[in-house]
């Protein structure tokens, strides 16, 4: 099947309180470790954004063992403000890696659903350390909203190693061993505890999505935001659960702009199911649109 890219407007400038908060403005910058300058440095173990790259054998042996007894090598590296907003760097210390922009955008979306009281929970399918998940929490929390179920959907285990076309014909795209996107189901509950979000809403999903999210009962979704970057995890995502987006919910995509095998399931998705919603750009990675009142019909495959 041919896949038309769907045409892209830029999302509306933030309007009203979003962005004005200053507690919600001093969270974005806690958790994406805009506060800690020494964010931007990085680990020259292989553990950091490197890791699919050879390092010399000698050098890399040294390194890990120094790590796995609790010496670690740091290079030190100038923090810039603007990757940090866009979400185009990955922070050693906080605990989201999207950027302030894409936090901003699901800011507005949360302030929507709640002040248009659009029913459902929200579902994260892939996410990290949890910062995303733990700021719209904190937001939910903030409004009033606190009773929807938050859904967090990952291995914990990494990424999957690539097995589809759209996916392996770009070598850059198996991070299937990069230990610095393995996070623990139990570090993430851990962050959420350390800043008091987590309690019987928060719900944990672990599994590869092929094989937890077609047995999985999130309920209706009010915003559900994929950040799965291949092809293959963001189809799982969507055909099991796009169904269940909530007519004027919102539909998230992290990765749209930056992964071609994420970009092509959701053009094929979309153009399958004739979803002609419009897909705003955030901030040149991700975007994001909200389903029609009235949507054709999509059932899970």
């Amino acid at each position: 099947m041919s896949h038309l890219a769907a045409p892209l407007t830029d999302m509306p400038p933030l309007t009203g309180v979003a962005g004005t908060d200053p507690y919600i403005e001093l969270l974005k910058n806690v958790l994406t470790g805009a506060v800690y300058e020494e964010s931007a440095w990085r680990r020259e173990d292989g553990y950091h954004r490197d890791k699919f790259r050879p390092l010399k054998s000698l050098r890399q042996f040294f390194l890990k063992s120094w790590a796995k007894r609790g010496y670690l090598v740091v290079k030190a590296q100038h923090f810039d403000a603007k990757k940090r907003e866009l979400g185009t760097d990955w922070p050693l210390f906080g605990y989201s890696m999207v950027g302030k922009r894409r936090l901003d955008q699901l800011e507005v979306a949360i302030r929507t659903i709640a002040a248009e009281q659009i029913p459902g929970n929200i579902l994260e399918a892939g996410v990290w350390r949890g910062g995303a998940s733990m700021f719209m929490k904190a937001l939910l929390n903030h409004l009033g909203e606190g009773h929807r179920q938050l859904w967090l959907a990952d291995s914990f285990e990494g990424l999957p190693k690539p097995r589809l076309a759209p996916d392996t014909k770009d070598k850059r795209h198996d991070l299937s061993e990069c230990d610095f996107l393995k996070v623990s189901i139990e570090t993430v509950s851990a962050n959420f505890e350390r800043f008091g979000l987590l309690d019987e809403n928060v719900r944990f999903l672990k599994g590869w999505f092929c094989d937890s999210l077609p047995h999985a009962n999130p309920g209706k979704l009010a915003l559900l935001r994929l950040d799965g970057d291949l092809y293959e995890s963001t189809m799982d995502v969507l055909k099991p659960l796009y169904q269940n987006v909530v007519p004027g919910g919102f539909v998230v995509v992290d990765d749209y702009l930056a992964w071609s095998g994420c970009r092509e399931a959701i053009d094929e998705f979309r153009e399958l199911h004739k979803i002609n919603a419009p897909m705003f750009n955030i901030d040149g990675t991700g975007v994001y649109w909200r389903v029609p009142q009235a949507q054709p019909s999509v059932a899970a495959a």
